[in-house]
């Protein structure tokens, strides 16, 4: 075969697989807009029956975000060095696809915010719940058995609840021990034990509960309705005196 013969075969090879790429990402580019737009058109149904609001862009979400982190961050001096760049809070510069409004008597804020931290940006989706009232810091993270057991091994055992399961399988993280053995009562380590929706963490920032929840598209409702069940459905777990 000639080295013309060859240098055709593979640059026709070349803008082939060229071709097809280019073929993917505008399908993919389709259907991605095909998805939103069914998502904001069932968003729209569910914003005039449930009385919800729906803005695109407002940065003054951002305040919010910033002085919640901030607060977080206070009631967990007693955990982290404050003086470490990573565990300086991280701040919103702009809040987009807003949805705010009151499910199940609870208000609650889903957004997501451009989020600068240590000099790199990127986006943070929040799914918040109104608590009663403010509390201290609180988090609740899964941990892998065997990171368990080597930290209780050498002695660096978080705050238990009592729960064998719960503390193998769970980290806590709080300022505040006292609000937090309130907060995991038997029937809140239960329902994380064992609620069957896939969910990464838990926490109590300020005066709202988000969770660690794999969420796509919050503009959809079959996807925030059920979160902002879950994140309901443990606040209906947690003693009213804890918000004392």
């Amino acid at each position: 075969m000639s080295a013309g013969a060859v240098i055709a075969i593979a640059v026709g090879g070349t803008v082939l697989v060229a071709a097809a790429i280019v073929a993917l990402v505008l399908w993919l580019r389709r259907s991605y807009n095909a998805k939103e737009q069914q998502s904001l058109t069932s968003l729209g149904e569910e914003l005039t029956r449930r009385g919800w609001t729906y803005e695109e862009n407002n940065d003054s979400f951002c305040s919010l975000y910033n002085q919640q982190n901030e607060f977080a961050t206070q009631s967990l001096l007693q955990i982290f060095d404050p003086l470490s760049p990573y565990h300086l809070p991280p701040r919103a510069v702009s809040a987009k696809h807003i949805i705010t409004g009151s499910h199940r008597g609870r208000p609650f804020l889903a957004a997501t915010f451009t989020v600068d931290h240590k000099g790199e940006r990127s986006p943070v989706r929040t799914i918040w719940v109104r608590t009663p009232n403010q509390g201290p810091a609180l988090t609740v993270s899964r941990a892998a058995r065997a990171q368990s057991r080597v930290r209780a091994g050498i002695g660096q055992r978080d705050l238990q609840s009592g729960n064998p399961a719960f503390d193998e399988q769970f980290e806590v993280s709080t300022g505040d021990a006292r609000f937090a053995q309130t907060v995991l009562t038997p029937q809140v380590t239960q329902f994380l034990l064992t609620d069957p929706r896939p969910f990464r963490s838990v926490m109590l920032l300020g005066a709202n509960l988000d969770v660690g929840d794999p969420i796509d598209d919050h503009r959809d409702p079959a996807e925030l309705i059920p979160a902002l069940d879950l994140r309901c459905d443990l606040l209906d777990l947690v003693p009213r005196s804890a918000w004392a």
